[in-house]
């Protein structure tokens, strides 16, 4: 009997001890889902958002389809969260140095001498005919978890992480339209098919978090097995949601 309760209260404590995490769908105005993420496309240009990463980290894709060139002004554009404006472009310049120093061999004292590159990023970007840019900078949400009003559905899953397990993995849902989502940024962008922006055009997007499931970490990256001499072994797959992220839960 004693050994009976103590693998309850191990399975018990195991339970609750899995790390778990909040899966964020996103969704945008201008913007389709696709296998590639999130996709706008017309005659100009087509841009893609791609986020799958630990909290997001928002990857731009932006091919000009145009047979002339066109231009992207960084320092009229911006990511915003809220009412906060977070900008490309800052006039700073990075710079990195180097030391070397020697003693020659007649000499007791030792000669040196400091290199360095100083790098500053242009605030406008040109892209010509037919070929694509890409740009990776802001982590769309990079601290906390989401609070999640109203009430979830609860969806039951087969466990990816042990395929043999006969029970079910209850996912709890959270669904949102735009106006009630507790997750909403914006990526503003200023372009233009001339060098002096004399055509210029901005692209406004706004995102926000349509769907957010609740469940444990090993539904999200799963497990591949892998074979080595002798035997087989797994190891977590790489996350790979293009259209949305995940934010890891504490572990109550």
């Amino acid at each position: 009997m004693k050994t009976l309760n103590l693998f309850i209260v191990c399975i018990v404590t195991l339970t609750a001890c899995t790390p778990k995490a909040q899966l964020v769908t996103l969704r945008g105005n201008n913007v389709q889902p696709a296998p590639e993420g999130l996709v706008l496309d017309n005659d100009t240009l087509t841009l893609r958002y791609n986020f799958s990463s630990e909290r997001g980290q928002m990857h731009i894709s932006l091919v000009n389809k145009l047979n002339k060139p066109l231009y992207v002004d960084w320092k009229r554009s911006a990511f915003i969260i809220g009412q906060d404006k977070l900008d490309y472009w800052y006039d700073v310049a990075d710079v990195n140095l180097a030391t070397s120093s020697f003693s020659p061999w007649y000499g007791r004292y030792r000669i040196g001498s400091i290199t360095g590159t100083i790098t500053k990023d242009d605030p406008v970007t040109f892209i010509p005919p037919q070929t694509k840019i890409d740009k990776q900078q802001f982590v769309v949400f990079p601290n906390g978890t989401l609070r999640l009003p109203g009430k979830p559905e609860v969806v039951e899953e087969k466990s990816v992480v042990n395929p043999s397990r006969k029970k079910p993995i209850a996912i709890s849902v959270f669904n949102y339209s735009v106006d009630q989502s507790p997750f909403q940024f914006r990526n503003y962008l200023t372009l233009s098919t001339d060098k002096d922006f004399k055509n210029e055009f901005v692209i406004d997007t706004k995102f926000w978090a349509s769907d957010v499931r609740v469940l444990p970490m090993g539904q999200i990256t799963g497990v591949m097995v892998q074979p080595y001499e002798g035997g087989t072994y797994t190891v977590a797959k790489p996350f790979n949601k293009p259209d949305g992220f995940y934010i890891p839960l504490p572990i109550e």
